[in-house]
C-alpha cells in the first residue's frame, strides 16, 4: 500500500499517550504564561497582582468543571470497547512527533499573539491569568485521567486502548465515540485463555 494511500487514513493513538502529552503541553504553556507575568511584574512593566489573580479564577474554575466533565465522557466510552476498524492505521513513532510539534506551534503562536496584544494594549496581566487559568485546570486533570487509562489497561489484561484520530488532524478528539481494544495475538488468547473479540 502506497505511503499517499496511508496518508489519507485514520490514525489509531494510544488514548494514554495522547491524554498524557495534552496535560504535559497544558501544564507547560500555564506555567510558562504565569511565569511571563511574573517576569513582566518584577520589571515593573505595569502589570497588576489582582488582575492577574481574578481572570485566573474567573476562568479557572469554568475551565475545571468542564475538563472533569470531557473527562468523564470520554472515560464512560471505554465501557464498551471496540475492535479496531480495518481501515484504520496504528500512528507510527515519526507521525506521532510531527502531529504533536504542529499542534504545539499553532497553540505556542496563538498564546505568544495574545501576550503580545496584552502587552503592546497596556493590560495588567488580565490575558496572561486567562491563559494560566484555562490551561492549567485542563493539564492537571488530563495528568490525573492519563494514571485512569493505565489502570484500565492493567484491569483488562494488559491490553493497549486506543482513539481514532482523522487524518490530518493534530489532536484526537475531546469525546470520542468509541474506544478501540488491541487485537490479542494467538499466543495471548492461549496465555488469557479468552477468545479475544468474539464477544464484542
Amino acid at each position: 500500500m502506497g505511503d499517499s494511500v496511508l496518508a489519507g487514513l485514520p490514525r489509531l493513538v494510544r488514548v494514554r499517550d495522547e491524554v498524557r502529552m495534552r496535560g504535559v503541553a497544558a501544564l507547560g504553556i500555564g506555567a510558562a504564561t504565569a511565569g511571563w507575568w511574573m517576569l513582566s511584574w518584577l520589571l515593573g512593566e505595569g502589570v497588576l497582582g489582582l488582575r492577574f489573580v481574578l481572570a485566573v479564577v474567573g476562568i479557572g474554575i469554568p475551565a475545571l468543571v468542564a475538563a472533569m466533565a470531557v473527562s468523564r465522557r470520554r472515560l464512560r466510552a471505554a465501557d464498551h470497547l471496540h475492535p479496531p476498524p480495518p481501515t484504520a492505521v496504528y500512528e507510527t513513532i515519526a507521525a506521532a512527533r510531527e502531529r504533536r510539534t504542529r499542534l504545539a506551534g499553532v497553540v505556542l503562536f496563538g498564546v505568544i499573539i495574545l501576550m503580545i496584544f496584552d502587552h503592546f494594549s497596556h493590560g495588567g496581566g488580565e490575558m496572561a491569568g486567562m491563559v494560566a487559568g484555562l490551561f492549567v485546570p485542563f493539564g492537571a486533570v488530563d495528568l490525573r485521567e492519563a494514571k485512569r487509562w493505565t489502570r484500565l489497561e492493567a484491569e483488562h489484561h494488559d491490553t493497549r486502548l486506543y482513539v481514532l484520530v482523522p487524518a490530518h488532524a493534530m489532536m484526537a478528539p475531546f469525546t470520542p465515540d468509541a474506544i478501540y481494544e488491541r487485537p490479542r495475538t494467538d499466543a495471548e488468547v492461549v496465555r488469557l485463555g479468552f477468545p479475544g473479540f468474539e464477544d464484542y
